[in-house]
């Protein structure tokens, strides 16, 4: 995928919070503070604005359960049509 669409998923972006919150309120509390990094063979690459906001000596499901990732890839999906994975930076 391209610039473009990068810049596209990022104007969309609010559209897919709001799309992954109706699915799953824990899945929108972890992922909404994330930033869109790339897009490169259809693996979409985020990380977090303020890391530090989270406690370090805490294991979140973000890296753990894939019930919140999949909710997020498939929110991804319902507003824009693309089909990514999802890498954490």
């Amino acid at each position: 995928m391209s610039a473009a669409e990068l810049s596209a998923l990022k104007a969309r972006w609010n559209d897919v919070l709001f799309n992954l919150e109706s699915q799953s309120r824990v899945a929108w509390l972890l992922y909404f503070d994330a930033r869109l990094v790339s897009i490169e063979d259809d693996v979409l690459t985020i990380d977090f604005s303020d890391p530090q906001r989270f406690d370090q000596d805490q294991t979140y499901p973000i890296n753990t359960d894939v019930r919140h990732r999949d909710a997020l890839l498939a929110a991804v999906t319902a507003v824009t049509g693309q089909v990514v994975t999802l890498r954490i930076a």
